[in-house]
């Protein structure tokens, strides 16, 4: 069977792998040019809000609970995009893509002086609505924006295949493991390239967008022209 023949197509691995890679990416990118905050992480934010709040630090209690806000409304967008376009449209998830790639660029233009709440909740809201839109790969539920939960359910089926050498739960296994090291590999090299082109380093996550957005378009296009 084609690719573009598969009837959930935002499932494909290629595209998970992808749109994790990005989130690691996005995460190491807020965490070393914006305050140590995480534009996906919340469970990090609320940690660093409720330090923050104990230490008398208002402006990054402000920060960070802004973006635990923005990361909300961002679920919720996808939500009601959804129940109204979802059943209509095989094309609303790219409008999500677009709306990141916006963000994006519109970030790496600002100066490192730009106060940092003007710039994490932001993307807090684009990571929100990707790991929203994008939530299953290969018909497993997953994160591409964080990576505790893919973490756990890999260590799950591989220690099922060590007792059970259940075939299935290797393979699953094998697509959690991967996401791991999408993300970890987002996270290392967004520091990497930090460290040359500080703030301007989100541009590259432009680049990623417009490949994985163009492919998972043309993978439409074709399933469309092929109905």
């Amino acid at each position: 069977m084609q690719r573009y023949q598969n009837r959930h197509l935002f499932q494909l691995r290629e595209i998970g792998l992808g749109l994790t890679f990005i989130g690691g990416f996005i995460d190491a990118y807020t965490f070393v040019q914006r305050g140590g905050v995480l534009a996906a992480g919340q469970t990090g934010n609320l940690v660093f809000l409720s330090v923050d709040i104990a230490q008398h630090n208002l402006p990054g209690a402000v920060t960070k609970l802004c973006t635990v806000l923005a990361f909300i409304v961002g679920v919720a967008f996808v939500g009601i995009l959804n129940h109204h376009l979802g059943a209509h449209s095989h094309y609303w998830r790219l409008p999500i893509m677009v709306a990141e790639f916006v963000v994006c660029l519109f970030v790496g233009a600002l100066p490192k002086t730009t106060n940092n709440i003007l710039i994490v909740p932001l993307l807090a809201l684009v990571m929100a609505m990707q790991t929203t839109a994008f939530s299953h790969i290969s018909g497993h539920g997953y994160a591409n924006v964080f990576t505790t939960g893919n973490l756990k359910k890999a260590t799950i089926a591989l220690t099922d295949f060590g007792m059970t050498r259940n075939q299935d739960s290797l393979k699953t296994a094998l697509v959690y493991w991967e996401l791991v090291l999408c993300f970890a590999g987002g996270a290392i090299i967004s520091a990497l390239l930090q460290i040359w082109w500080t703030t301007r380093t989100i541009w590259l996550v432009n680049g990623l967008l417009l490949i994985v957005g163009s492919y998972y378009a043309w993978l439409l296009t074709k399933r469309v022209d092929d109905d």
